[in-house]
């Protein structure tokens, strides 16, 4: 994967010029990576709204599927609106024997929607998976945990993208899929590289300071972001916030899973021939095999770079989409 990333690292830096045009600003810097340059509005969405719109885009995955979607939300599956004292963010847990829970806290906004199809991936993953699984086997690993979900936020996006008449509006849905991409991809590849990097120092006996661990952080993005961004000084403090890195050799799986689920989902969208089939025989798996071997169910190599060559063309596509809404 990091081979591959290295190989294609200038579609990264196209998209970061891409962004600073947009933003036209002379100066662009770290922080301006956060705001979305193509937002048009807070647009108000009801749970029946959005509820009907998760339902049309993931029809593509069969009666059954849709069936199944459509008994989890008539039968309060779904712990739908924030309230005092409810935990916050969005979380789906599978419990066996019964049937998956999902907490949201919906707040009618578009990116509900886009949780709502999110959870119900896990959901269906789980739901498949402990349909036909022993309790032994039933819980997926997290090499695959991600992808179910992230391949129902391809399918929505996809639907919203295609289905979106006003240009303004079109060209926010692209930049949204684009950052999650940028985020889930090219920046929990740059995490990873710094776990490989600092924990093959640590095996070959060679401390590290934090000045050290500091500057292999900061080397790091500015290999990844490019020369249209101002890499503040600030950055290199970066790495010591973010928890995973506490938790080694967690973080490369988000970029694993997206390269797999968007390679799921780029099959199911060309309508290959039995291809929705495969995918859902995948999910009954749950880990009665190995997270690799699951993934070559449904032609995802994840130890060939072909694979993470595949998301970066994905990537370019979407980029060249939105250069021509706007440029």
């Amino acid at each position: 994967m990091i081979e591959a990333i290295d190989e294609n690292i200038s579609s990264n830096h196209d998209f970061i010029e891409l962004k600073k045009k947009i933003l036209n600003l002379k100066d662009f810097h770290m922080y301006d990576l956060y705001v979305n340059p193509c937002e048009v509005g807070k647009d108000e969405i009801t749970f029946e709204e959005a509820k009907k719109e998760v339902l049309n885009a993931l029809k593509i995955l069969g009666d059954e599927y849709i069936s199944k979607l459509k008994e989890a939300f008539d039968n309060r599956w779904i712990d739908v609106f924030d309230g005092p004292n409810k935990r916050s963010g969005a979380y789906s847990m599978g419990v066996y024997g019964v049937h998956p829970f999902v907490l949201t806290n919906f707040v009618n906004s578009k990116r509900d929607v886009s949780t709502i199809a999110h959870e119900l991936g896990h959901s269906m993953h789980s739901y498949y998976s402990n349909s036909n699984q022993s309790v032994i086997d039933a819980n997926y690993t997290i090499m695959v945990a991600e992808v179910a979900s992230t391949v129902n936020e391809i399918l929505l996006s996809d639907y919203q993208i295609k289905n979106e008449r006003d240009k303004s509006k079109k060209a926010e849905l692209l930049y949204e899929l684009l950052d999650m991409i940028r985020a889930t991809f090219f920046r929990q590849a740059m995490f990873a590289e710094f776990e490989k990097i600092v924990h093959e120092k640590v095996e070959n006996n060679i401390m590290l300071s934090s000045e050290d661990l500091n500057d292999i952080y900061y080397k790091l993005n500015k290999k990844y972001f490019g020369s249209a961004i101002e890499i503040d000084e600030q950055i290199k403090y970066e790495w010591a916030r973010i928890p995973h890195f506490y938790s080694d050799f967690y973080v490369y799986k988000y970029a694993t899973g997206i390269s797999a689920a968007i390679a799921i989902a780029t099959k199911i969208l060309n309508r290959e021939p039995g291809f929705v089939d495969k995918y859902i025989n995948m999910l009954k798996q749950g880990c009665s095999k190995k997270s690799i071997d699951l993934l070559k169910m449904v032609d995802v190599d994840l130890e060939s770079k072909d694979t993470y060559k595949a998301t970066v063309d994905f990537y370019n596509k979407k980029i060249e989409e939105l250069k021509n809404i706007l440029i």
